[in-house]
């Protein structure tokens, strides 16, 4: 597994666990549906802008979210 594909896993299950849906993480988080889509699929990496979009988002820390990663990979 690479790393990227387990920051998506990580991303999708934190998404699913606060029953968000892709459209609404994507809005709260000022990108594309169907880039946070790519992001959970492993097919884009984040960058570090994105990571602290996203988990401000979720309401998260960066380091739950890098830890998570950490965890899957």
């Amino acid at each position: 597994m690479t790393k990227t594909r387990a920051f998506g896993i990580a991303l999708k299950k934190i998404r699913l666990k606060k029953k968000l849906t892709q459209e609404e993480l994507s809005l709260q988080a000022d990108l594309a549906r169907a880039y946070v889509s790519e992001l959970e699929f492993g097919k884009k990496t984040a960058s570090i802008e994105t990571v602290f979009k996203l988990s401000k988002a979720l309401n998260i820390k960066c380091s739950k979210l890098m830890d998570l990663t950490e965890e899957e990979f």
